[in-house]
């Protein structure tokens, strides 16, 4: 499956987040090398960006041999993992994360990890990615939130000094900008849906006190209904003319290189895009998502980094091995190390530098949990995924309102078994 651009910039920042851990793995089982205990693991980062980690963590456990192998994300790393999984070869540690959680703890593949003292200070939002019914399946150490990044210059030409807190706040700026002649905002709708909804239903689920990890046993499932509100407040910046229909056939790419180039004033974006946009040369800034209605607590459209797992049937010397390695992913060295490579690092205690435009949207999202990504919390994230793509064109385009765009979801969903 070839991931667009937009979701690669999500995929590649879920990816960071594993540099902390991916020491790992070859086969099933493993055995002895001389009197070490070998412990596999597969990770989806390659040997190269992981060999720091495996020297280390060999160095601190002189028993433990790690047997590493690697199969790229996500596609062909979920399919690689559920071919050893039935065929016996289940490596010791692996990779758990949106595409694939809803299977292994269905299963029974994946240990409890509820109550491992490696727990005890990972965030709750990152618990919450990979919890089913109160348990905990998976150890998540670094997460990503998407923010406004916008040119200081020109929101000065109408006198703003920041982007506004609220929506209503957001749309009478990019109306000041669109009578000053500059092109408010801009997306990327070629490549995914935008990123606003999620933050808009992540602060709606909240405000009604809904438990995220109960949204994937509802029957029937109805991601469209759910977001349905969120999706009618953001679709107000093309009813209201602010931002070009057009944007159906603009790739992330082509968004971030019109912002670079001065042609557009705000655009909605991750942490993968900073490394660009700090090399233009121009005064820009980040700021958290704006609020769908003021007084509602505010999220950002983001996700837990793919968290690590145990195989659920390790015993004796591997289990200790495989809780020994992932204690060592949690340990000092390993987040320092992960947060030097650009992670943002939201386990409990541990401060994370991180570049000054994003410190805001770290402090108000990552640090307080405060951030959702629809597909991490329904059933049939790929189906989801896809049916949200082309509805949401159809949407933007103007061939559907709102109900139509939600009733197209929601019968998807409920079609596939």
């Amino acid at each position: 499956m070839k991931l667009k651009r937009a979701w690669k910039g999500i995929a590649a920042a879920l990816g960071v987040g594993m540099l902390v851990s991916a020491m790992g793995a070859c086969g099933a089982g493993g055995g002895a090398d001389g009197s070490k205990t070998t412990l596999t693991f597969l990770s989806w980062n390659n040997e190269q960006t992981m060999r720091p980690y495996i020297d280390q963590f060999e160095q601190q456990n002189p028993g433990i041999k790690v047997d590493f192998s690697y199969s790229p994300p996500t596609a062909e790393y979920v399919q690689t993992l559920q071919t050893r999984l039935v065929g016996n070869q289940a490596p010791d540690v692996f990779v758990i994360t949106s595409e694939n959680k809803a299977d292994l703890i269905k299963n029974s593949y994946v240990r409890d990890l509820t109550d491992e003292p490696f727990m005890r200070n990972i965030s709750q939002a990152n618990k919450d990615f990979v919890s089913h019914q109160g348990k905990v399946y998976g150890m998540s150490v670094s997460s990503w939130a998407s923010g406004i990044v916008y040119n200081k210059d020109l929101l000065a030409k109408v006198g703003a000094k920041k982007v506004p807190e609220t929506w209503d706040g957001f749309l009478q700026l990019c109306k000041k900008l669109k009578a000053a002649g500059v092109t408010p905002f801009l997306e990327g709708i070629a490549d995914a849906p935008s990123q606003i909804p999620d933050a808009f239903l992540g602060s709606q689920l909240a405000r009604d006190k809904v438990d995220v990890n109960s949204l994937i046993d509802r029957r029937p499932q109805q991601p469209g209904s759910d977001q349905r509100e969120a999706v009618a407040a953001w679709m107000k910046l093309y009813d209201q003319g602010l931002s070009t229909r057009d944007t159906v056939g603009i790739s992330g790419d082509d968004r971030k290189t019109q912002f670079i180039n001065g042609q557009v004033a705000m655009i909605c974006t991750g942490p993968w895009d900073l490394p660009s946009i700090s090399q233009s040369g121009f005064k820009w800034g980040m700021a958290p998502m704006p609020l769908m209605e003021e007084g509602m607590p505010n999220y950002a459209q983001g996700s837990p980094s793919p968290a690590y797992a145990i195989y659920s049937h390790l015993k004796g010397a591997k289990l200790k091995a495989a809780r020994k390695f992932l204690t060592f992913m949690d340990s000092r060295w390993a987040l320092q190390h992960s947060a030097d490579n650009g992670d943002a690092i939201t386990v409990q205690g541990f401060k994370a530098k991180v570049k000054p435009e994003y410190e805001e949207v770290y402090r108000t999202s990552l640090q307080t949990g405060r951030y959702f990504l629809v597909m991490n919390f329904y059933a049939k994230p790929d189906v989801l995924t896809t049916v949200r793509q082309s509805e949401t064109q159809q949407l933007v385009q103007g061939s559907i309102n709102v109900d139509q765009w939600a009733k197209a979801i929601d019968d998807k969903m409920a079609s596939v078994k």
